[in-house]
């Protein structure tokens, strides 16, 4: 998260500063962190038949914070890369670009809705709260990729390719 976004956001435009959004970053985490019920208990991570009821019971918060947390964390962040290293050798368009994040919007509502479900089951409030931030990160990520396709496209994007829109790069 936030590996091209920020530099991008630092060096070609005024929006914030480093010291701004380390501020605000660090409120986010102080907020949601507080706002965390103490934890219940430790949850046994129970087997499960096949992949369906593992993600159903990510769902429901029966699942170790763990096991719902870290897979799609992962996953994620390694698209996002993986669509900004296509962008970057200007092989996907900004159309290109929103329809991989728009694709990837549902499973991070379904992420984010598993983790704060299962953030009881975790050894320690401070797992719970950063697991519960870096969702709130991820959203705030989205937002900064909006801003940065709509209102800054020639800071990330080659706004040469014979294949964009017309209003995309104006």
């Amino acid at each position: 998260m936030f590996i091209n976004t920020l530099p991008i956001i630092f060096a070609f435009t005024h929006l914030f500063n480093q010291l701004e959004i380390g501020i605000f970053l660090t409120s986010i985490f102080l907020l949601v962190y507080y706002n965390t019920p103490t934890v219940e208990k430790y949850w046994i991570q129970p087997q499960y038949k096949n992949v369906y009821f593992f993600l159903r019971g990510m769902w429901l918060g029966k699942a170790s914070l763990t096991y719902a947390f870290w897979p799609f964390f992962v996953f994620v962040n390694a698209a996002l890369f993986y669509v900004d290293y296509r962008v970057m050798n200007v092989t996907y368009t900004i159309a290109s670009w929103k329809t991989v994040h728009l694709m990837l919007l549902l499973p991070i509502i379904w992420w984010t809705t598993s983790v704060w479900r299962c953030s009881i089951h975790s050894r320690h409030r401070l797992f719970s709260g950063a697991a519960r931030t870096i969702t709130v990160f991820m959203f705030l990520e989205y937002f900064l990729r909006f801003i940065i396709s709509t209102k800054y496209p020639n800071t990330f994007f080659d706004c040469r390719l014979l294949i964009m829109e017309i209003g995309d790069c104006l």
